[in-house]
């Protein structure tokens, strides 16, 4: 899944940043946390750098936090950051979409800035919703038809490789999501007043599905 990942980590002096939405990305899953929670545990599936996981684990020391990430690179220095800030309550793993292997769920699974780099995009729903516990929710960004239109006109500005959205062959639409995970899906940046910032446009939808609390 790292679509050009691996070669941008390689390199030491990477960025440490959200790459969707940048550090207002903390205060709005912290946000959704206090509406939607209580939450004990979460994974941030494709966390890359963490920013969002690293801040949420310092804010919130009760909760457990799992990062995946398909690079090596990063998920190391992410394990070598954590313990030199005695964060014991964050945690992290290689592993990569649409296949996960991971043997347990979560109360919140995140997943912005991944879906874009998978192939079958439909397939690594299904498996980010799986990690959901009953009762719990899923918060997922993804590519869409606007996205398609951006990745192809700015194609020349980007360091990783989005040719799977530029040639369509990824895209996904929040009927389609909902009808794959047989849930109602319901808008995230809505739900975390985040609405009218900037880089909230038709070209990074974001939403979050809840898993009924009887299911299996």
């Amino acid at each position: 899944m790292s679509r050009g990942w691996d070669r941008v980590y390689d390199d030491a002096d990477y960025d440490r940043r959200a790459y969707l939405g940048g550090e207002e990305m903390i205060d709005y899953l912290e946000r959704f946390c206090d509406r939607f929670g209580p939450f004990e545990d979460v994974v941030s599936v494709g966390c890359g750098p963490a920013v969002v996981p690293f801040a949420l684990a310092e804010r919130r020391p009760e909760l457990s936090i799992t990062g995946l990430d398909a690079a090596e690179r990063v998920v190391a220095d992410n394990r070598e950051l954590a313990a030199e800030r005695d964060l014991a309550n964050l945690s992290f793993a290689v592993d990569s979409l649409p296949d996960l292997d991971v043997d347990r769920r979560f109360d919140l699974v995140y997943c912005a800035a991944t879906l874009y780099f998978v192939a079958d995009a439909e397939r690594a729903l299904s498996s980010l919703y799986e990690l959901v516990r009953p009762g719990g929710t899923l918060v997922v960004n993804y590519p869409n038809e606007r996205t398609r239109e951006w990745a192809r006109d700015h194609d020349d500005e980007k360091r990783v490789d989005f040719s799977l959205v530029a040639a369509g062959d990824n895209l996904l639409s929040r009927e389609r999501i909902g009808e794959r995970l047989d849930a109602e899906v319901r808008d995230y940046w809505t739900a975390v007043d985040a609405a009218d910032a900037d880089f909230v446009s038709p070209e990074t939808p974001m939403v979050y599905v809840e898993r009924p609390a009887g299911s299996e």
